[in-house]
């Protein structure tokens, strides 16, 4: 979805500014209106997705439509039919072109590799919490914001392993539930209950900074990786810590929405890890396991998710390559469901 989001936005602002080689003088010039729509759009797929270098660029595009067409919105407005086209709007206009159709062929080239829950049998919900580690959470209402995100991939009813065991994943902050979301639905296609979080609380911050809003974590924390790599390490025990009141606040939340006797397979991906065997030692008959996808040599992408197919764009930085038929992805769920059946029966 995020996707097609950015490639409808992209050529609504196409249209918008490619109009002066369809439209002629002395016509209304209704086409303008789709210049600020562009922007609201641009905005609601950051507020949706997070910020990343499409929806920064597509935002960047937008304005720049927007200003281009300032004057020409103006007289739309008054009702004023198109004296002629200035010279410098068809300077910015045909800038603007370029720029878009630069775009959607860099979005098309990078774009991910989907799966449909339908075709793969699989159930997704999204569950939406508002509250804090001091306070508790509960439920937030549609007219409420949300500051944690749970989402639970299950099989068909036909498809799913009767058992209390629960899969849960423990994202690193260099992702969030997204882009590990072929793992999660491929898991979940073998029969398990598969639980992500995303946690987003004022009391649980990783930047102390603008960098801890949900639009912006994810980019902040990649920035942070790739330009400050040696600070990034640095704050292992930091991040430990913090999730390690993740991982205490969904213990809580797993026993209320599957029962008391239900036991966790936690998942890793570098950063939690440590967190995690903590937990285990101290709730020996609630964890059944701790696994660590970075122990797995085909798993080229540790920490960032499955990007070979849900971001393609940062994959190609860390020199992978697309993982078009979802080889390594399945290959790297069926790993983790033999060390799930290892860990039943020990």
């Amino acid at each position: 979805m995020k996707f097609y989001g950015e490639l409808l936005v992209i050529i609504l602002l196409l249209i918008a500014n490619g109009r002066i080689l369809i439209i002629k003088n002395a016509k209304k010039d209704s086409l303008v209106i789709l210049s600020p729509l562009g922007v609201l759009l641009s905005i609601i797929q950051i507020f949706n997705w997070g910020l990343d270098a499409v929806t920064l660029l597509t935002l960047f595009l937008s304005i720049l439509v927007l200003l281009s067409n300032f004057h020409a919105l103006f007289r739309y407005s008054e009702r004023l039919y198109i004296d002629h086209y200035s010279i410098l709007m068809k300077v910015w206009s045909g800038i603007t072109i370029i720029f878009a159709a630069a775009l959607i062929a860099g979005t098309a080239f990078y774009a991910p590799v989907e799966y449909s829950n339908k075709d793969l049998g699989v159930k997704e919900r999204l569950l939406r919490y508002e509250g804090s580690f001091r306070s508790g959470f509960e439920e937030a209402s549609l007219i409420k914001s949300a500051n944690l995100f749970v989402t639970e991939f299950k099989p068909d009813n036909a498809q799913e392993i009767s058992t209390k065991d629960i899969v849960l994943l423990i994202p690193d902050k260099r992702a969030d539930t997204y882009y590990y979301r072929p793992f999660l639905q491929y898991l979940a296609r073998e029969g398990f209950t598969v639980v992500s979080a995303d946690f987003f609380c004022s009391d649980c911050r990783w930047r102390h900074s603008i960098g801890d809003l949900k639009i912006c974590r994810r980019f902040a924390m990649l920035t942070d990786w790739f330009l400050k790599n040696d600070k990034f390490w640095m704050q292992k025990e930091f991040y430990t810590y913090n999730i390690t009141q993740e991982l205490n606040e969904l213990g809580k939340l797993a026993e209320t929405l599957y029962g008391q006797n239900t036991r966790l397979f936690i998942i890793t991906d570098v950063m939690a890890t440590d967190a995690a065997l903590d937990y285990m030692d101290k709730n020996p008959e609630r964890v059944l396991g701790v696994y660590d996808l970075q122990t797995i040599p085909e798993y080229k992408t540790p920490g960032f998710g499955i990007i070979c197919q849900s971001d393609i764009l940062t994959a190609s930085l860390l020199k992978q390559s697309r993982d078009k038929d979802g080889f390594y992805t399945k290959y790297i769920v069926m790993q983790t469901k033999k060390e799930i059946f290892k860990a039943r029966n020990k």
